[in-house]
Parts: C-alpha cells; structure tokens; sequence
C-alpha cells in the first residue's frame, strides 16, 4: 500500500524535474558564454577560404569568385579571380584600416570615411561590414531576449549592446541554436533602431572541430528585391600564411 500511494507523487516528481530541467537548459549557459562559444566555431587562428559571391540586384545575377587570408581579427587579403571586370582586384585590411587595388586604374586607395559605408562591389556588404569582421563576444554585452523565435524552433535570440561607441552597428540581433552553439541568424541596426542588415547561416557542416556555416546569405534592408549569397566552396583553419600575404606590396600588380 505504502508504494502504491507514493507512485503518483513520484511521477509528479520526476514529470516536475524533466519539464525544470527541459525548459532551462538553454539558461544554463549565461547569454554572454553562449556567445563566446558561438565565435570559438566560428573563428581561428588564420583562415584560408576559397568562396563565391553570388550577387542578386532583383534584375541581374552576377557572380565573383576570389581566395581570402585571414590572421585572426585584424589581419586579412582577398584576391578576386572573377569574372573579368573585377578579376586582379585585391584587399588588404590591416587593423583599422582597409586599402583596394583595381587593375584598371592600376593604383590603390585607402577606404576610408564616407566611403566604407558605401556597397561592396555592388553587393549587400558595405566596405564598413568588411571593417566589422572580429568576435561578437569582444564587441558585445549579451543578454537573453524575451522575444520567441518563429523562424528556428528551439532557438534562443540575443540582445547585443556594443561596448564601444564607435562600433559601427551599436546595437544586432542573433538568432542561436544553444545546443549546436552556432548562430542561424542575425540582425543588424542603426542607432535609431532601424533594420539595417540581416544574413542568414546556412549549410553547417563539420570542418575539424567546428561546425562551419557554408553558406551565408546578406541582405540590405534599405534595398529591395536584393541578396548576396557568399559560398564557401573550401576553408582551411590555422593554417601558415606567408607575411607577404598582410603587406602593402602584395597590392602591387
């Protein structure tokens, strides 16, 4: 008798502990570590990728391929190879600052100012979203938003505050899969609370030991009926790059 009374209690018990235990697992991991763990799969100590810019302006398509080098958050070089009108043009970030080579004036500029916040050979990407390539859990106070995720079942959102008044984007959303620990969204504004930027992550594929989006898709809110698609056909990680790679010469034609 003494079991039989005491099975209901126990299976209100154990239904009790399985619901607590379901319904936190998402808090257990404060928004901020959720967000470290988010950029340690996403980023290394050098990167090479081999990608696509796949370029839809809502009346034509056009794709440019080039090969990037990337030392940690500072330091990258893009090559384009294609197509024609673009091919031989080459980047060069370094710190702060962002220099362009084009073979038909055959001379390099520095981006700067007004400038950075103009589109990205015609793409979504603004020079400036180039500039803004580093580690969100550096650049951002994290916190957990109340609002519900219709796009991604199971999905918890984070609010991000930059910490620096100069960050360009003060204030993103990111959309997280916290048992994965990527991001599958992010939203990006102005100071006054306006929609700038969204872009997706897509294809996740195990690359070492990281999960690695292959696709990500940009689009400018200020725009209509565009999108760019940035294909990653390969990526390598922490692998050794050549100093030339990070200096003004490899400009040059």
């Amino acid at each position: 008798m003494f079991g039989i009374k005491n099975k209901p209690v126990a299976g209100i018990f154990l239904s009790f502990f399985f619901c607590f235990v379901g319904s936190g697992i998402a808090e257990e991991i404060p928004a901020q570590k959720l967000l470290e763990r988010v950029d340690e799969n996403l980023w290394a100590n050098t990167k090479f990728v081999t990608g696509r810019l796949i370029i839809d302006n809502g009346r034509k398509v056009r794709t440019l391929t080039q090969d990037s080098w990337m030392e940690g958050t500072t330091r990258s070089y893009s090559h384009y190879k294609s197509p024609a009108r673009e091919k031989g043009t080459k980047m060069l970030k370094i710190g702060g600052k962002l220099w362009m080579y084009t073979p038909r004036t055959d001379r390099k500029i520095l981006i700067a100012g007004h400038l950075l916040r103009q589109s990205m050979l015609g793409s979504d990407l603004s020079y400036e979203d180039m500039m803004e390539d580093h580690k969100l859990s550096y650049s951002y106070s994290a916190t957990f938003s109340t609002q519900s995720s219709e796009d991604f079942a199971g999905a918890r959102i984070l609010n991000l505050v930059a910490r620096d008044k100069k960050t360009t984007y003060q204030t993103r959303k990111a959309w997280i899969d916290p048992e994965k620990q990527i991001v599958l969204k992010e939203e990006r504004f102005a100071k006054s609370g306006k929609l700038l930027k969204r872009i997706l992550f897509e294809d996740y594929e195990k690359i070492g030991t990281r999960l690695f989006p292959r696709t990500m898709v940009f689009r400018d809110m200020l725009k209509e009926n565009t999108k760019t698609t940035y294909k990653f056909d390969v990526i390598e990680f922490d692998i050794e790059i050549p100093a030339k790679y990070f200096s003004q010469s490899i400009l040059k034609r």
